[in-house]
């Protein structure tokens, strides 16, 4: 049926009615830079303003499995772990602010997904603070440090640095070593595409290409990347991590991008070489016919006798596997049970039991109960998953994980535990690890939602969803740069408002084919442009919510 331009417009405002934005009343990001936004920053961190019933009106799911945790994940979780008292862009990575040492900070890992998920939330100012305070940790030679620890002086008989940086890990043969500089990229990447902050940009640039010239000082020249287990240290995974071959390569990509944003070509030119380079070299040492080896040892060689690993997601996730690497691998993740330890994604590999001690390589000084303790389901595994499952258009499993997780949340009073180990997802680790939490916010924004900022500032949404939220109808409340943007999904539209005080280049991707598209902006109706399967709309500056559609008419 045909709607006229009036009843359209009408339509839009009644389907975004619903869509709460109170959470995020706010427009932070517009006073960005400023001591006001610093001291409002501080003062909601410091008084933890509950947010359950806006947030849970802002994103709107059939499944409120996710609805739910995806509030909690916000309130209970990592806005809880913002402490402005121990100073202002500190958060724990634990929501009481004590697991793991309160004050401490783990800047790899933890400090990217935390500031991923802050800056969904707005909060641009703390993760810039932290920003700051991270870098002034940078050596020389442009290597970062795995955990920031005032007042500590050793862990299991590794030194930690007078000023608290602690950069080589206790394990012999020092993993995560790559960990540092890829996820130092990943969060100057995330900021600039939130903030477009061009001199922000150019302010910290020498200091991230820094971080990838110590990146590329343990790339060797055939493109192997060292550095031992990317996120894991038991098992340590030495030399060469699957995983962190295919961030590694990411990696340089995005900083290739980023100088290619301020015109550093030749630095450009070098990124994306040592990315083609890693890419390269891991479709050709890694594959083993049917999948990706788990990594490459210094004496044993290929190791891929414990069943598929998160290095399989890694290389679908991160779009490093081939065309036909793909087609072979996808089957063999997609319905894999043995990724689920007690029903939890998503595990590191799907046969635990078959490694071997000398894959562990601990030093005589641990005391720990558990030699192999990341042989578990955890969330950073799940994050690569739930990535790999968006590349692929799998929109029911994505949405499936992110039940799970729900799930898992809600039988614990929506926190959640580092680590579920096999066989029956027995929890380990403090009781309010915000890693799930904070995946999980980013998993629904980036992945289910498909919200994409991109580096020259155009807003995307291409959700990979399951069919029946087509008909059910979804949507969520985005606020960046002094923008606010509702928008509401259902079988052949999607419809929305828009403030803001300048124009914004929103690009749309709906179910279905791509053809006899319209588009209403305010009071305007026009055919709109189509590139790569994603619909063009230009939306103008408003001082009051605008109206806006991208619809496909259908003939009775």
């Amino acid at each position: 049926m045909q709607l006229s331009r009036r009843e359209m417009i009408r339509q839009t405002a009644r389907a975004v009615a619903g869509v709460g934005v109170g959470w995020l009343a706010t427009d932070r990001a517009h006073a960005a830079g400023t001591g006001e936004a610093r001291e409002a920053g501080a003062g909601r961190a410091a008084a933890g303003i509950a947010r359950d019933t806006a947030v849970t009106a802002a994103l709107q799911l059939p499944d409120a499995e996710i609805t739910s945790a995806y509030a909690k994940a916000v309130t209970q979780n990592v806005l809880a772990a913002v402490d402005p008292k121990v100073f202002f862009g500190y958060w724990s990575v634990c929501a009481d602010r004590e697991g793991f040492g309160r004050g401490n900070t783990y800047p790899s890992l933890d400090g990217h997904q935390m500031s991923d998920a802050l800056l969904w939330l707005g909060e641009v100012e703390v993760v810039k603070a932290n920003w700051d305070y991270v870098r002034s940790f940078q050596k020389p030679n442009g290597r970062l440090p795995l955990a920031i620890l005032p007042g500590a002086r050793e862990v299991y008989g590794q030194p930690v640095e007078a000023n608290g940086g602690f950069y080589t890990h206790w394990v012999p043969g020092d993993p995560l070593r790559a960990l540092g500089s890829t996820t130092y990229v990943q969060n100057a990447d995330v900021l600039f595409r939130f903030t477009q902050d061009l001199s922000w940009l150019r302010t910290n640039l020498s200091s991230v290409n820094l971080a990838g010239e110590f990146l590329a000082s343990l790339t060797t020249s055939e493109g192997l990347v060292q550095g031992g287990g990317y996120y894991v240290e038991m098992p340590s995974r030495l030399e060469f991590d699957g995983v962190a071959q295919c961030h590694a390569a990411d990696a340089f990509r995005r900083l290739a991008a980023l100088n290619q944003v301020v015109g550093d070509t030749h630095s450009a030119r070098r990124y994306a070489s040592l990315a083609a380079r890693i890419t390269n070299c891991f479709r050709r040492r890694f594959w083993t016919g049917r999948h990706f080896a788990e990594y490459l040892h210094p004496e044993h060689g290929v190791i891929d006798r414990h069943g598929l690993t998160d290095a399989n997601w890694a290389a679908l996730a991160l779009g490093i596997a081939n065309p036909r690497q793909v087609a072979r691998l996808w089957p063999e993740l997609r319905d894999e049970p043995g990724f689920r330890f007690g029903g939890i994604p998503t595990a590191i590999a799907t046969r635990p039991e078959t490694y071997d001690d000398w894959e562990f390589t601990l030093p005589q000084s641990f005391s720990g109960a558990n030699r192999r303790h990341d042989l578990a389901a955890m969330g950073r595994v799940w994050h690569l998953e739930a990535w790999a499952r968006a590349r692929q258009g799998d929109g029911e499993g994505l949405a499936e994980t992110l039940c799970r997780v729900g799930r898992l949340g809600r039988e614990n009073g929506y926190s959640w535990r580092e680590r579920y180990y096999p066989p029956d997802g027995l929890a380990a680790g403090p009781n309010t690890y915000c890693e799930y939490p904070a995946n999980l916010i980013r998993v629904v924004n980036r992945f289910l939602l498909g919200v994409e900022f991109q580096l020259e500032g155009t807003l995307v949404i291409a959700p990979t969803v399951p069919a029946r939220y087509w008909q059910a109808g979804f949507g969520h409340t985005l606020i960046w740069r002094g923008r606010k943007l509702s928008f509401h999904f259902e079988a052949d539209a999607m419809r929305g408002t828009f403030t803001g005080a300048g124009p914004q280049h929103l690009g749309v991707r709906l179910k279905g084919r791509n053809d006899n598209l319209w588009a209403t902006v305010g009071e305007r109706t026009h055919r709109p442009r189509v590139r790569s399967g994603v619909i063009l709309v230009e939306l103008l500056p408003s001082p009051e919510p605008c109206a806006f559609a991208v619809w496909r008419k259908t003939r009775a």
